[in-house]
Formats: C-alpha cells, structure tokens, sequence
C-alpha cells in the first residue's frame, strides 16, 4: 500500500479482505505522524523515511504488531516512551535524526527494549557512546548500524550479541579496531572504514568475517596475522598508507574483492597474484609503473582499475587476462597499446583516458566484445584523428573522443551499428561524415539525435556545448549525493555476494562517467 497523501489519514481496514500489513509513507513531506495510520492494527512493516516529522505519538503502542519500522532522516529530537512497548518489531531505522546530546541515553534506554529486535540502524544521531543496555538486552540483534557518530569505542558488554552478523562502525573516532569484536561467533561483516585508525592489532582475529572495509583510515602495515581470516572475500583496504603486504598475504585464498587504490605500493605485491578466486581488484593511484610477471596467473579477473599509476608501457601480462570485462588505465603515461590486446576477448570497457598517444591505438580495433571506450584526452597529447579500423568494434555501443584535436571523423564510423553515444566535444572538427549525419533503420544513435545532425556542424557544436555544461552539473551533483550516501550508509550498491541489506562501497571516479575507472566501494552494495 502507498500513503496517497500528505495530509489525508491512512484509510482503516474494513474487514479481513482490507488488512493492511504494509505502508509507504516515505518522502511525503510529512511534518507530523499520520494520526490515521494508528487504526491500522494489522500493520506489520511501516516506511516513514525522508519526512520531516518531529515527534512519535504514544499511540504508536497500538501498533502491536509492527515488525518493521523506517524513520531515518526526519527531524526527530527524541523519542516516546511508548516506542519500547512495540514488542514484535523486528527492524528500526532512526537513522539521520537531530537527536540531541541529552537526549541520547533515554532514546537507547526505550530502544534497548525492544527486545525481538535483529536490526538496528541508529546512524548519523551524533552518539558519544554505545550504551553497555543495547548489548545487554538486545540479544538477537544480526545487525548492527553506528556510522556517522562521535564513537571511540565500543563497550566490551558488545560480546553478548551472540547472533550479530553485520557492524558498522564507518565515519567514527576510533583509533583501534575493537578486538571484542573478534568474540563475536556470527560475525561476517566489518565496517571500520573512516576512523582513525592508525595500525591493526597483531593478535587473533574474527575467523568467520567474510567482508572487511578498512578505507580511509592511517594504516600502515597489515599484520600477519590478519591473513588468518581464510574466508574472507571482500577486503577493502584503500585511501590509507600501505607500502607492502605481509608474505603470507597469499593465504587469503577465498577474496573475490580487494581495493589498494590510493596506497604508496610503488611496487605490485607478488602475493596478489596467488589468489586463485580474485575477480575484483582496484588499484587505482598506488604509484605502480609495472606488474609483477606472475599477474596473468589472475585468470578470474573480471574488473581491474590501474588508472592514475605511472605505466609508461601497456602491461602486457594483463593480455592473458580471459575473463576480464573492464579494464581502466587512465592517466598514466601509454603511447601505445600493443596487438597482444586481442587476448581480451571478453572486455567490454575499457578507460584510456588521459594518457600520451600520438596516434589513434589502432589495436583497440580487435576487440570485438567492447562496448565502451574511453579516449578523452583531458591531459596529454592529443589525437588528431581516428582510424578507419574503428568500424570493426561491432559491439560498440559509447564512444568518448572528448578534448582532442581531431578534425573529421572517419566514413567507416557509419557502420558501428550499436552505437548509441559518441561525444567528441572540445575537438576541431570542420566536417562531420554522412555515413554519420544519416544513420537509418536499425542504429539507435541518440547523442547528438539525428534532428542536430541534419542542421548541420554549428548546431552540433552548440549541442555539445550545452551538453557539456549540464554534464558537469550532472556530475557536480552526483559526486554530492553520492558522498552523502556513502557517509550515511544508505546508498543501494551490488556486490559480488550481498546481505539482505549491505554495505555501500565508496565509489571514486576521476571521470565520473567511466566506470571502468571506479574506486572499490563501487562494485556496489545494497544499503545496510
């Protein structure tokens, strides 16, 4: 059922046929809690996110039989007392609410109450302190929200939540990653990404954590004893001070995902290369000018960012690379691309951008899967041209050639049948080909539309240049909304293995449009 209204009250049941177990009344503008949807007594789950309502009735008691209950991102200040009587309810968001400090402790006070709880997201409230009550009796909690806070520990009462599966813990003030948590039997996600964590305890760990994100913090070394953690799959250990990788790093055989992006490797640890199940790696601005010889052993690979390194040669072991599907090297210091690139035939993205060709690459041309190439030259040399070969892509679908100097396009550009995007705004294009100008029948060639086109090298040019302005808008604002997200922990995002409601992974693009470029925490995840 979907609230249909601001101000009109939920409609009340009418007998069995008209039970009403669920409610959405998320981003209405609400300022007040909907008095009608205290007669719904059959209500099981309840979504009021994104209003801006102050306060919960004591009638909220009514609803008994309430399991799930979303009030993230209101204007709530506390909360009644009446919310603790709410003895079925299963999962509660308070998430993003001006909670103020005095206020703090009789909000966990009513929470700790709701004993039946498994899921509970207090983000971004400014808590000082996890109040030793929550661990005491909220005993089958499975999740765990705290980020965004003012934490620097956690109570050591914490090992009495036998059941929890998933804690985070991101945007706090810890400097130490708690060990308590290493207690903890079900435990299989740990978020401590933007602390201030400065190293990790060299000491036991949680054997059964399958996901660890440790982004964005001062880390400097990875003990040895951390590569004890034999299941873990998802390691994000990016934006933070790491020069090497311990010998026995090569143990970690189950990680399908791994990000260094942002660490001074300088040099490319060898170990990474002995894990057999590695689809994922981000290694984005880690000062590499080379791959160790073993990296063709990576035969799962599927993405693999190395954009912002300092290659000045193509890496030629990634042509062994089978699998890989999206491949970034971005801003480095390429002049060519070597035939051995063929060997990619299941890549479908790939990122130049930014680099030192001379010439077109012409052997891009042999990749028959590609969907996307990116040969923007925001810096570097510039192209002059495009080869006649590109007509081979026959996949293609977008094509980026902006900030170059090139002056004509090819005839042969007519027949990539697929192509729906080509932006080559900031060239010096005098003619545009009519293979081009009059695509029919079944290119679906969208940008610019055939409409521009036919008007002829001018309005293109003012299109592009339009384009171009709302596109740095666009981008402008995704990079905000896409932070604020990721702070609050409440962007959905994909994973190569997700819980039922995840960790968002914080996503950095240089190019924001090339998302062969990404950092880590873009394999997506679903909103925790």
């Amino acid at each position: 059922m979907d609230c249909q209204s601001e101000t009109a009250p939920a409609p009340a049941p009418r007998g069995p046929a008209h039970r009403v177990l669920f409610l959405d009344c998320s981003a209405r503008g609400l300022v007040a809690f909907p008095q009608g949807l205290l007669q719904l007594g059959d209500l099981e789950e309840l979504h009021l996110e994104k209003n801006h309502i102050r306060a919960i009735p004591p009638e909220i008691r009514l609803l008994q039989k309430l399991k799930v209950l979303y009030l993230q991102d209101n204007r709530l200040e506390c909360v009644c007392e009446e919310l603790g009587s709410l003895a079925h309810l299963r999962s509660l968001d308070l998430s993003i609410n001006p909670v103020a400090e005095n206020a703090q402790r009789p909000l966990l006070a009513v929470v700790q109450r709701l004993t039946e709880l498994r899921e509970l997201r207090v983000h971004g409230l400014g808590l000082i302190e996890l109040s030793p009550g929550i661990c005491k009796t909220l005993h089958k909690l499975e999740l765990l929200g705290l980020s965004c806070n003012h934490l620097a520990s956690l109570p050591a009462e914490i090992t009495n939540l036998r059941y929890l599966r998933e804690i985070y813990l991101g945007g706090n003030r810890l400097e130490a990653l708690p060990v308590v948590l290493g207690e903890l039997p079900c435990l299989q996600i740990v978020d401590v990404s933007q602390n201030l964590l400065a190293s990790l305890p060299d000491g036991s760990c949680g054997c059964s954590w399958r996901k660890l994100f440790l982004a964005s913090n001062n880390i400097t070394s990875f003990p040895k004893s951390f590569c004890q953690l034999r299941q873990v799959a998802i390691l994000d250990l990016s934006h933070n001070g790491l020069t090497r990788l311990p010998r026995p790093f090569h143990t970690l055989t189950s990680l399908v995902e791994l990000s260094f992006s942002d660490n001074p490797l300088q040099t490319f640890p060898s170990q990474i290369s002995q894990l057999p199940l590695l689809q994922v790696l981000y290694l984005r601005n880690a000062q590499l000018s080379a791959l160790h010889p073993d990296f063709g052993l990576l035969q799962r690979l599927q993405v693999l960012d190395l954009s912002q390194n300092q290659f000045a040669e193509f890496p030629t072991e990634i042509c062994s690379l089978s699998c890989l599907e999206q491949l970034s090297l971005d801003d480095n210091y390429l002049e060519k691309i070597p035939v051995c690139i063929q060997g990619l035939s299941m890549l479908k993205c790939l990122g130049l951008t930014g680099n030192q060709f001379s010439f077109f690459p012409e052997a891009v041309c042999c990749l028959r899967s590609l969907e996307k190439l990116y040969l923007g030259q925001d810096q570097g040399l510039k192209l002059t041209s495009v080869h006649q070969s590109i007509s081979q892509l026959h996949s293609l679908r977008e094509l980026y050639l902006d900030n170059n100097d090139i002056k004509c396009l090819p005839e042969s550009i007519g027949n990539l049948k697929t192509l729906e995007i080509l932006d080559c705004h900031n060239n010096k294009l005098e003619t545009i080909p009519d293979t081009l100008c009059h695509l029919s029948g079944g290119n679906p060639l969208t940008d610019p539309p055939s409409e521009v086109c036919e008007q002829g090298l001018a309005a293109i040019h003012l299109y592009l240049q339009e384009k171009a302005r709302l596109l740095t808008k666009t981008i402008q604002i995704q990079a905000w909304w896409r932070g604020t997200m990721v702070r609050r922990r409440l962007g959905p995002f994909n994973c190569l293995e997700s819980s039922k409601k995840g960790k968002e992974k914080k996503v950095k693009d240089k190019k924001k449009k090339n998302p062969a470029s990404r950092d880590k925490k873009g394999t997506t995840r679903k909103r925790k």
